[in-house]
């Protein structure tokens, strides 16, 4: 299971994947004390970081509301989504196409070729995932931050 879930006081996002937990701070470039909390508030860019290298940078994950896009990178590698007016959100990964489809209550499925292989659920504050191939646990969990930081931008 992935679980996501904001700090607001503490300006941050813990991820737990499996037995571990990792945390996710917004990237701010302001300067002063109470500018860069403010901005902070706003962040749609993240750096996550694993507790195994903590002083390193595990991947970053943005969203942008323009265009309903999250886009994650591990490393060297860069994937995103693809929203639509009326249909669900696709992506590619490893040259597979999948759709997440959403409903107005929270819940969502992942599908892979019309096939469900994750299932989930939003709130305000957490984003849950369940039942999903062990191969994509780390993309999934980047994943799940992006649908949460696009949840706290538009409850503000």
């Amino acid at each position: 299971m992935i679980q996501a879930t904001a700090r607001i006081l503490q300006n941050t996002i813990e991820i737990e994947v499996g037995d571990e937990r990792w945390t996710a701070s917004p990237v701010v470039h302001a300067t002063g004390n109470v500018t860069r909390k403010l901005a902070a508030l706003f962040a749609t860019v993240y750096e996550v970081h694993h507790p195994r290298e903590a002083e390193e940078i595990h991947s970053t994950v943005s969203y942008h509301p323009k265009k309903d896009e999250i886009i994650i990178q591990i490393g060297e590698q860069k994937w995103r989504t693809q929203s639509s007016l009326f249909g669900p959100t696709t992506f590619h990964y490893s040259g597979i196409s999948y759709s997440i489809v959403e409903k107005l209550t929270g819940k969502f499925a992942i599908l892979r070729d019309a096939q469900p292989m994750g299932h989930g659920e939003l709130g305000f504050r957490s984003c849950t995932l369940k039942e999903y191939p062990a191969d994509l646990e780390v993309f999934l969990a980047n994943l799940c931050l992006g649908y949460l930081i696009r949840n706290l931008f538009w409850a503000q």
